[in-house]
Formats: C-alpha cells, structure tokens, sequence
C-alpha cells in the first residue's frame, strides 16, 4: 500500500533550516515549567519523577523480586490506557517488537515493552510505501479539558554517546505524527513543528544513531525519554485539533531522512534507518482527560474493597473518599494537609481557596459564608457538574480558578480561590459543601 509523501528537496531543505533557530520547546525530560509540552512522568514517588518502578529480575534473601525505584508508583494523573488495537501496519516486514498487544494497558517504563511500527528505506520512500502505524482505541473517551489531554509514550533514550546529529546527552528519538478520531474512521492530524537542521551523520553509520535536540520539537510523539529506568511522555492538547473529545489515536511513524514534513513544509529528522525494533515503538498512551463520576474515579481500585465507600478514611488523613476525589487528591495518601485554605487579601477581604478536579463530572461545590460556625450559613459561589466555579447571583466577589499542577502542561487540577466582597465582622466563617446527587459532605 502507498500514500502521496512531500519530498523535500536539497535546495528547499537549505532554505527552511538557514532560517531555523533553537526551539523553545520542552526538553527531552523533567521540563516542568515549559508552556508548550512539558513532559509528563509516567511514575512518580520518593524516588523523584519519571523514575520508573522496574523488575530488576533478581531477588531478595526471601525470594521476593527487587526492583528499581521500589517505592515509586504509576502517576494517578492518567484515568485510562489504550484498550483495544483498531489496526496495525509494520512498514518493514521485520518481526521484532511486531506484538500490538504491547501498546495496551498502562505504562510500564520499560523500553522492550514496546511494538515497533518499522523504517523505511530511501528507495521505499521515493516509491511512496505507506510509513507503519498503529490505531488504538480508548478505554474511556477524551475530552478537551483544560491543558494536555492524553500522553504518548515512546521508547526513546538519552544518547550516551557521539552518534552524530546533537551527539551525546541529547535524545535518541523515532518520531511519530499523532492523529484523533470521534468515530474510528476520519482522523485530524496534530499540527506539528520540527526545527532540527539535517542531522550529521557518522561515515560508518549515517545517521541510524544520530540523536536530535528536543527543543525543536512540537506536536510530534518521540521526543521525550522511556527508557532505561526513566519514564517521560508526550502530551497532546486536544484543543490543538479543535475537537471536544476523540475515542481513537493513530500514531504515524516518520521515516526521519527528511522526506516527510511538518505543518509549515519544514522537512522532520530524527534517526534513520534504524533497525530492529525500526522506526517508532510505542510503549502507552495515557489518558489524562476523561469524565468520571465517583463510582468510577479509578484511584479507588487501589483501595480494598471495604473501604471504598464515600464517607470511609482509609489514609486517616481527615477527609473522606468523596472529597478526596472532589479536591483531586489520593484516598491511598495522606496528602489533605492545607487542601482548604483560608486567608486575607490585601484591603482585609478574606478569601478561602480549595483544590478541585475537572473531571469530577457528577459533582457540585458550595462555597458558603456565615457570621457564625452555627450557621445560617449564605451561598457566595457555586459549582455544578464539574463546571467553573461562578459567583451566587447577586454576590458580588473575585474567583480565581487556576492550574494547580506541578507541570505546565496538565490543566485539569485546579486551586480555586474566592474573595468574599464583604469583610469581617460581617462574615467571619467560610466552608466549602460538596455534593454528589442527594448526599452532601464539608470537609472538617
């Protein structure tokens, strides 16, 4: 099978890269504060983030396994995995890493739990064969919240040495086109940026081993590190595609000779032609944005059974499951410390802000004020349905609903903070009343 492929030609490669400057895009991992794509950690604990929890294969004197980063655990953040392969296409014939199976379920870190999607040659480019690909189906549906949407991870690693193009330290990356669908049939692709001038090659190898700077990278999956215990992947905003929510991601690799384009005819470069496990491996693809109600909040499959329940506390940390969930935050841990917060803004209005997850669909948040722990206790700013938080009709106030995520790049953890506009004595208590259907909890 061929697709129509734009070839770039010597003298218009020239041309785009002489104008070409250092991206200012995320770096190749733990880029927390880059606006563009700040890469996401598929692990997270006291290890630190990005350290993948990995078998080592050996044991310990009672013949448990060890393991790497044996205290770090998968990032709660994602909501869902890839669940079904849809089609898969191998450009190259070659049977290594062929499995699609290994693109399903949630990451792992591992960089040989991965399916190769192939390389092709010049010859097969120049003929127009069709790049390899793979189209997966989610396990629950995306939406477009605010910030990333869902998280490609591939297998690429920091090159420990002089390969040619960006040489050690930088990444060695296969890099891949992303595109979505609403129904499994018409795909938009993500517009793209790659700013790599032509990589150096090594006279005995070309440039199969040529590391590239990920910097100049935007909108391509690849360009962050999953490999050899360090766990990165690439978020994609489904805001960049103007849809509301998708149900399937092809990943298109691109054969990295220059041959293939970004969304401005630039020509994209990375590793070519690799061997092997060729062209793009796929590791996982994160959900991050889903809908979910409490009954379906999946942090409550780490909990026993027992004590699931929305007014249990099994971390004892003070509050119950359901405002854990409300606030965006884990039943496992003991994290609610300084989740609602209370304090006075310059000109002595007092103001209470508390934490929430967009994702919480089947809830509404009551921001209530009183002259007295007794009550009666007066609305001043309401949520419903996960929505924004909005001021009470005829309350006036100031309500500032940002980011409340470490990184740049993830949108759906928020911190609200609301201005009462009438100051102490008037109002002197404030809570915030969560409610989902009939039932209703403050935390203490």
């Amino acid at each position: 099978m061929r697709v129509r492929t734009v070839i770039a030609s010597p003298a218009c490669v020239a041309a785009l890269w002489s104008a070409c400057v250092a991206g200012d895009f995320s770096a190749l991992w733990n880029d927390p504060s880059n606006s563009f794509d700040a890469p996401v950690p598929g692990f997270i604990g006291p290890h630190g983030p990005g350290k993948a929890r990995l078998d080592t294969g050996q044991t310990d004197g009672f013949g448990a396994p060890v393991f790497e980063n044996p205290e770090n655990y998968r990032n709660p953040l994602f909501f869902g995995w890839a669940a079904n392969v849809v089609d898969y296409l191998r450009a190259d014939g070659n049977l290594s890493f062929a499995d699609p199976e290994y693109a399903l379920g949630p990451v792992t870190g591992d960089n040989f739990d991965v399916v190769s999607l192939g390389d092709l040659n010049a010859q097969e480019i120049m003929d127009e064969y069709e790049p390899g690909q793979i189209t997966i189906e989610l396990g629950a549906p995306v939406s477009d919240l605010s910030g990333a949407d869902f998280v490609v991870f591939e297998n690429g690693h920091v090159a420990q040495w002089d390969g040619g193009g960006a040489g050690a330290g930088s990444i060695f990356a296969e890099l891949a086109y992303v595109e979505v669908s609403t129904d499994g049939e018409n795909f938009v692709r993500f517009p793209s940026t790659s700013l790599n001038p032509p990589l150096a090659g090594l006279p005995s190898f070309g440039t199969q081993y040529a590391s590239l700077d990920a910097t100049n990278v935007h909108n391509l999956a690849g360009k962050h590190v999953n490999a050899y215990g360090d766990c990165w992947g690439t978020p994609f905003d489904l805001a960049d595609v103007g849809l509301t929510g998708v149900t399937h991601i092809r990943i298109v690799d691109i054969p990295g000779n220059g041959s293939f384009v970004d969304k401005d005819g630039r020509p994209i470069y990375d590793a070519w032609k690799t061997l092997g496990s060729g062209g793009f491996d796929l590791e996982a693809v994160g959900v991050v944005s889903t809908p979910v109600s409490f009954d379906t909040w999946p942090p409550l499959a780490e909990l026993d059974p027992a004590e699931r329940a929305a007014d249990d506390d099994p971390d004892s940390d003070g509050l119950c499951n359901l405002l854990e969930y409300a606030f965006g935050l884990l039943p496992w841990r003991a994290d609610a410390g300084g989740a609602v917060g209370f304090e006075r803004q310059p000109g002595g209005l007092p103001s209470i802000s508390f934490p929430r997850d967009e994702r919480a669909s089947d809830l509404s948040y009551q921001i209530e004020a009183a002259s007295s722990p007794l009550g009666p206790w007066t609305t001043i700013a309401r949520s419903t349905s996960g929505g924004p938080v909005l001021a009470e009709a005829g309350v006036p106030g100031v309500i500032s609903d940002s980011s409340a995520s470490d990184l740049a790049s993830i949108g759906v953890l928020r911190r609200v903070t609301v201005v009462d506009s009438v100051p102490s004595p008037g109002r002197g208590f404030y809570r915030v009343k969560v409610s989902r259907n009939s039932a209703s909890m403050s935390p203490p």
